[in-house]
């Protein structure tokens, strides 16, 4: 991913932590991105910044399976 908006960043963590997602279509409208940019998004978390993000199809939102956005980058960014 080329160009990332660290105020997207913080509105998808935002969304993430507070499991208030919704569905991936209801999230990309949330955030502002079509579904593919959102999907992006989410490879950055999970790919470059190892951050475990999951979604639940029963509560039908994205959590956080492991440790959240931050705990996950300060121990990355301290071991790196």
């Amino acid at each position: 991913m080329r160009c990332i908006s660290f105020d997207k960043l913080c509105l998808i963590h935002n969304l993430i932590y507070r499991q208030g997602t919704g569905t991936p279509e209801e999230f990309a409208t949330k955030v502002g991105l079509s579904r593919s940019q959102l999907g992006k998004y989410l490879s950055y978390f999970r790919y470059d910044l190892k951050v475990d993000v999951a979604y639940d199809c029963y509560r039908q939102t994205y959590y956080y399976d492991g440790g959240d956005f931050f705990s996950v980058l300060q121990t990355t960014l301290c071991h790196a």
